[in-house]
C-alpha cells in the first residue's frame, strides 16, 4: 500500500527536487504541496496524509520551526502522521527529534540517507496498517440465542461472574456468552490488543481511559471511555499494564 505524502516548503526549487527523489520510490504518492505549516495543518484536517516532509525554515530562531510545529500539533490531533524534517544545518536536529519528528535530513539531499529514512517510515506505516486491520476485525461468539458477530473495537471488557461470562460493549450492550472459559477467550483474543488484567477480567487496551491506583489500600482499577463504572486490576498486573499503556494513548491518566 502506498504512503500518501505532503511536501511543505516555501522554496519551490527544494520542493521540486525532493519530489523528483520521492518519485523514484514506489511506496509514495504525493497528494499535496503546501508553503507553510498553516496550509499543511488545514489540509491534514480534511485530507488523507500518512507522511509529511517539511523544510525546517526557522524564520525566527526564537520561534518553533515549520517541521517542529507540525510534529507538535499533529502529534495531538493526528498522531499517525509521520513528520520528517530537512535543513541545511545539523543544529536543529535535536529540537526536531525532541518534538517527535520521524527523521531529519540534510540538504543537499543524500539518496542513501533518504533511503534509510524511508525504510523507517515504511516500517512504522506497516505497523499502523496492521493495527488498523486488527481494530476492524470481528469475532464470532456463541451466545444463548446462537452465534453473534462482534467487532473487537466495540468491546470494552469481558467479565466472568457467577460462572458466567459476558461482554460489555462501547454502547452499553451486555452479551452473555455460552460455553467459554476465560482462558479460551484470552487465547482467542491473543495479539488483538486485549489484556487479562484480573482473573475475572479481560480488557480492550484501546478503550482504557485511566488506571486508578491506591497504593495505601492496595486497590487498583481500570476506567473506560464512556463507561461510568470501573473494573478490578490485579496488583501483580498493575506495573505491566502501565508499561503497555505508557506513551500509547494521550488520554491515559496514570
Amino acid at each position: 500500500m502506498e504512503m500518501k505524502v505532503m511536501l511543505v516548503d516555501s522554496n519551490q526549487k527544494l520542493r521540486e527536487e525532493l519530489l523528483v527523489l520521492l518519485r523514484a520510490f514506489q511506496c509514495f504518492r504525493v497528494v499535496n504541496m503546501a508553503r507553510d505549516s498553516e496550509e499543511a495543518i488545514a489540509y491534514a484536517q480534511t485530507g488523507d496524509v500518512d507522511v509529511i516532509f517539511a523544510n525546517h525554515q526557522p524564520a525566527d530562531p526564537r520561534v518553533t520551526s515549520v517541521g517542529e510545529h507540525l510534529a507538535a500539533v499533529l502529534g495531538q490531533t493526528h498522531p499517525h502522521i509521520q513528520v520528517a524534517v530537512y535543513s541545511s544545518s545539523e543544529e536543529w536536529a535535536f529540537n526536531a527529534f525532541r518534538c517527535q519528528c520521524a527523521g531529519y535530513l540534510l540538504t543537499p539531499f543524500d539518496p542513501l540517507a533518504l533511503q534509510s529514512l524511508i525504510n523507517r517510515l515504511r516500517y512504522v506505516f506497516d505497523l499502523q496498517q496492521a493495527k488498523r486491520e486488527i481494530s476492524n476485525r470481528s469475532i464470532m461468539i456463541k451466545t444463548r440465542s446462537g452465534y453473534q458477530l462482534t467487532r473487537l473495537s466495540d468491546i470494552l471488557f469481558i467479565e466472568r461472574s457467577n460462572r458466567k461470562n459476558r461482554i460489555v460493549t462501547t454502547d452499553g450492550q451486555e452479551i452473555a456468552l455460552l460455553g467459554y472459559t476465560m482462558n479460551q477467550l484470552e487465547e482467542m483474543l491473543e495479539g488483538c490488543g486485549f489484556y487479562r488484567c484480573y482473573q475475572s477480567f479481560i480488557v480492550n487496551l484501546s478503550q482504557v481511559a485511566a488506571v486508578r491506583a491506591d497504593n495505601e489500600a492496595k486497590n487498583y482499577a481500570i476506567r473506560f471511555k464512556g463507561y461510568e463504572g470501573e473494573i478490578l486490576l490485579s496488583r501483580e498486573k498493575y506495573a505491566e499494564l502501565v508499561e503497555l499503556l505508557k506513551g500509547r494513548y494521550a488520554g491515559i491518566n496514570i
